[in-house]
């Protein structure tokens, strides 16, 4: 009886499912979403998290954007003497309020989940309205979720989906008022979708190319209405206005320090010196696996396609009926058309974003922008790349779409094939091809999928569940590590406000996080004038070391007390024992910007002769700390 009763659930749920088919997956993404949030909801901030440019700089454009919201000021005193808002616009304005709210690690933790849960929905709706095949869009839709997104830049990449599904619906609701396939059907839903793209998103990572592929996209359909004498399309205008207006008043401060820099002040960027780049060596890292912050590692895709092409060539150059109508290589309108055509457009679409980055790092740009002044020298318009993770998705869906109709489609199946006897079992063939094409289908996702789990922020975080212990990497309470800053701040015992610190072997994020003035920070855009003041403290240390004077003077981002002897590296582990010889540094210039106190995760040699003194002997530490902290007083 309960045999039967189980096959009853059985037969109710395997209908429900073909009923509900494009609900079920989409559920079953959502919560996928929330399981990847459960081995950082168990380590807590035991968490491995990316520090460079999240942890290290990012973070606090966000807890100092945050702090002072609700103020006037301008001039945030925290970090580097006193950094000007403009220095430090959070890439995702709207995340601020998470930080206004919760704790940063909670906030952090939040920002990462609104990512998985916005990167999985855009994709899915999207290539379910390119596509309409539920299982491909959900794998695909999952497998961009895991890309290893920063959660300090939004959804400049993963809410670029939502962005293009809500155009499109827009754009399908004014061509066709036939709404049967077209979702959301409220359009002011569609626009609250851009207006949150915008205000979660960056204009100067990824924002401007948005706005100039929509612009095109506008450009196109007005031409398209006119030359097909129709009523002009409105949607694309729209989109792109409030698109930009919100962009405009999310980055005003910005906007006004580029346009008007002398009622701001001159950005550290204008002395910058760029450095000519391989062209192969870029162009080939582009279209095989993906620039920084934009990786999605496809190389899987990239093989198919080639062969995707060949093979659909191959097939209109054998089958003679086929050539005499060329039906193959016909235009096609934008909504419909042959999916071989959508996947040459999409891949020509990338091979150009991937020629502009190489030609764009290369000897003769680079010596253009040298020789500029202003927003040519200091814009990055490289981050155009940023829209290729979701161009090779979208392409991979046309790749997979095209491969699961193959022998589907009357004008590559035989006559026999085409209109198949229903009494009849299948053939051999026809199970061969069945098989193959699903084959290559399960095999191009779970390659691909496996490849972007193991470079997934998930990935490390599963090892340490699994090691404990034995897995050795920094994660969120060590890069901090409040317990030894504590102690420092106990054993100083003034108010932190009161004086400056810098430190040396440690991230000054680190300092700053835990409440003490630094004259050291991380910022893409800070006065020069600082650039200079703060070149006089280690000009001692750049005379020693031609790389640490070439990556200070020519970029300057990180305006760290970077010596001749640490060269890169910006945190001394514990079980080094580091010891620095000789630290050449302006104590007079520190003395000048009320610097009081030194941080240092290696013992400093000539601190005596240098006039700093230990405030305590032994190190500050706990047992299981990634650092230590010597404390050296300015005497």
């Amino acid at each position: 009886m309960s045999f039967l009763i189980n096959i009853f659930l059985m037969k109710k749920l395997f209908s429900f499912y073909h009923t509900h088919k494009n609900y079920c997956y989409l559920m079953a993404g959502l919560t996928l979403s929330c399981l990847f949030m459960v081995p950082f909801l168990i380590l807590g901030e035991g968490s491995i998290i990316t520090y460079h440019d999240q942890l290290d700089g990012e973070l606090f454009s966000y807890l100092l954007t945050a702090k002072y919201l609700f103020t006037d000021l301008r001039i945030y005193p925290e970090i580097m003497n006193g950094l000007p808002a403009a220095g430090a616009v959070p890439p995702a304005p709207l995340f601020v309020l998470l930080y206004v709210v919760f704790e940063p690690f909670t906030a952090f933790m939040l920002s990462q989940w609104i990512i998985y849960l916005t990167a999985f929905l855009g994709m899915y709706l999207l290539l379910m309205r390119l596509t309409r095949r539920a299982f491909i869009s959900f794998s695909i839709a999952v497998i961009f979720m895991l890309l290893p997104f920063y959660p300090v830049y939004g959804l400049c990449i993963p809410g670029q989906p939502l962005l293009l599904f809500a155009v499109l619906s827009l754009f399908d609701r004014e061509i066709s008022y036939d709404a049967k396939f077209l979702f959301p059907k409220n359009t002011v839903s569609c626009y609250a979708l851009i207006l949150l793209y915008g205000t979660a998103s960056s204009l100067v990572l990824v924002g401007f190319a948005c706005l100039l592929l929509l612009g095109c996209f506008a450009l196109y359909s007005t031409v398209a209405a006119y030359h097909s004498q129709r009523k002009p399309y409105y949607s694309p205008w729209l989109s792109l206005g409030i698109l930009l207006m919100t962009y405009l008043i999310t980055n005003f401060d910005l906007i006004r320090q580029v346009l008007f820099p002398e009622s701001t002040y001159i950005s550290h960027k204008t002395e910058m010196v760029l450095s000519p780049q391989s062209f192969s060596a870029y162009f080939k890292e582009a279209l095989t696996i993906g620039i920084s912050y934009a990786q999605s590692y496809h190389s899987i895709l990239l093989i198919l396609s080639i062969l995707c092409l060949l093979l659909y060539l191959l097939l209109a150059f054998m089958n003679p009926e086929h050539k005499k109508s060329n039906s193959l290589f016909k235009d096609f309108s934008f909504a419909y058309g042959s999916l071989l055509q959508k996947v040459f457009d999409v891949f020509s679409f990338i091979f150009i974003i991937c020629l502009f980055y190489a030609f764009y790092h290369g000897d003769l740009i680079t010596k253009i922008r040298n020789a500029s002044d202003g927003i040519l020298k200091t814009f990055n318009l490289d981050r155009v790349c940023w829209l290729l993770p979701t161009a090779w998705c979208i392409l991979a869906g046309y790749l997979l779409s095209f491969f699961a109709g193959l022998w589907e489609s009357p004008a590559i199946s035989t006559p026999a094939e085409a209109v198949p006897d229903s009494d009849a079992s299948p053939s051999a063939a026809t199970r061969l091809k069945f098989s193959l094409k699903h084959s290559i289908i399960f095999l191009t996702l779970g390659f691909w999928g496996i490849t972007v789990l193991l470079h997934s922020p998930l990935r490390p975080n599963l090892s340490k569940l699994l090691k404990g212990g034995d897995y050795y990497a920094l994660d969120w309470n060590n890069f901090f590590a409040e317990d030894i800053f504590q102690q420092i701040d106990a054993a100083i015992a003034k108010p932190q406000e009161s004086y400056h610190v810098i430190s040396v072997g440690i991230y000054p994020a680190a300092a700053a996080y835990n409440g003490f003035y630094c004259l050291d920070g991380y910022s893409n855009n800070y006065p020069l004038e600082y650039k200079h003041t703060f070149r006089q403290i280690m000009a001692g240390e750049l005379d020693k070391s031609d790389y640490v004077r070439d990556f200070f003077d020519n970029w300057g981002n990180r305006c760290y007390i970077t010596t001749a002897e640490q060269a890169n590296y910006y945190t001394f582990e514990k079980k080094w024992n580091s010891v620095i010889y000789d630290l050449d540094l302006d104590i007079d210039k520190l003395k000048d910007l009320d610097c009081q106190y030194i941080f240092s995760a290696a013992y400093l040699m000539n601190a005596e002769e240098k006039g700093l003194s230990l405030i305590q002997e032994a190190p500050f530490e706990t047992e299981n700390s990634w650092y230590h902290i010597y404390v050296y007083a300015i005497k």
